[in-house]
């Protein structure tokens, strides 16, 4: 609300006229009146006996806050990644940064500010935009993970260590993570075995099915890396074992219901698949990466939680990304994939782009 209108607001919550209030005050009603309609702003003299008229502080009266709630920043870093989804870069990283500038000690806006930032670097293909998105990111979240805030400060980090593999810059990704304390108590793990004595099942069955999803995330990523590794000892079969076994560990505990991780690894199969001359099975599995995607967006742009009978105590919410710009990422990622040398002069493969074209317009 404008200061403004929240002396007005105030004012008549008191049951005073403008007359009264100016009255009180030592100034004309005339004054009173331009306050509350933005036409002039009281002199700061006046703030303190303004606000003790209308029974607020004159932080209430400004509304001043040091930081904002989460729910705050969500919704202001809404508006804002609208503007980069209809690609009016320039004028969403100066709302941003206008942002900043308003709350700038606050710590957790300048988190999401940052993975706003990264979430959209694909928006353009300009080298030198990108690398000023990354480096505005990474300067957030260095002051980020300063925060007294555990899990605030643990995000900033874990998104740090990312950017910096990106910019090639393994030595401060290694600095990052020499940082972290070498043993580590599963203390969510044992908190759920005390609730669990306590009989507070309902949360006991939520902690316990958190730490299956993260732990069955982890080894998937796990053999990933040994995927990666197969192909750098150029081991085709290797590799594309190592990522049927992940897949098979999400099938069997059931992971890929409630966050798609199956979708990627699907992508990464089919490359290994087109190395192998296997096209027609590449083929089927790029075309399921891809409508994996779109369904499983469409379902959470309707507003629908991702959930799943086994983690039925866990959800996945939408991310605000629209159809148009999934639908621009997956085009890049098919057409810029090896894949594409091999497959790009299938009419399956140029459908596939066909239609992903399609919902980017719309």
């Amino acid at each position: 609300m404008e200061i403004g209108k929240r002396i007005q607001c105030l004012r008549r919550e008191k049951k005073l006229t403008q007359e009264q209030l100016a009255s009180a005050l030592g100034v004309t009603s005339a004054a009173v009146s331009k306050w509350e309609t933005n036409a002039a702003m009281p002199d700061v003299t006046m703030l303190c006996p303004l606000a003790r008229m209308l029974g607020i502080t004159v932080d209430e009266l400004l509304d001043f806050r040091p930081a904002l709630e989460q729910e705050e920043i969500n919704a202001l870093l809404e508006d804002r990644r609208k503007l980069f989804e209809e690609k009016r870069l320039e004028e969403a990283g100066a709302s941003c940064e206008a942002l900043l500038r308003e709350y700038p000690s606050d710590l957790r806006l300048k988190c999401a500010a940052a993975g706003l930032y990264v979430m959209y670097l694909s928006a353009s293909t300009e080298e030198k935009w990108i690398k000023a998105q990354l480096e505005r990111a990474v300067a957030l979240l260095e002051q980020s993970r300063e925060s007294g805030d555990l899990e605030l400060s643990a995000s900033a980090r874990s998104m740090l260590v990312s950017l910096y593999v990106m910019q090639e810059e393994m030595d401060k990704a290694l600095a990052i993570l020499d940082e972290e304390p070498k043993v580590k108590i599963d203390t969510e793990m044992a908190r759920a075995n005390i609730l669990l004595r306590k009989g507070e099942l309902d949360e006991a069955e939520k902690l316990y099915q958190t730490g299956l999803w993260s732990s069955v995330r982890n080894v998937t990523m796990y053999l990933v890396g040994l995927h990666h590794v197969a192909l750098r000892q150029e081991d085709g079969a290797r590799a594309l074992e190592r990522l049927e076994q992940a897949m098979e560990v999400e099938r069997v505990l059931r992971v890929d219901e409630l966050d798609g991780g199956a979708g990627s690894l699907r992508l990464l199969r089919a490359e290994v698949l087109c190395q192998e001359g296997r096209l027609d099975e590449a083929m089927e599995d790029l075309t399921g990466y891809v409508e994996g995607n779109l369904a499983r967006w469409a379902k959470m742009s309707r507003g629908d939680e991702i959930r799943s009978a086994f983690y039925d105590k866990l959800n996945v919410r939408a991310s605000g990304i629209s159809t148009a710009y999934l639908a621009r990422n997956l085009r890049t990622v098919l057409e810029q994939g090896e894949s594409a040398g091999l497959l790009g002069d299938r009419e399956d493969f140029r459908a596939l782009l066909a239609r992903l074209a399609e919902l980017e317009a719309q």
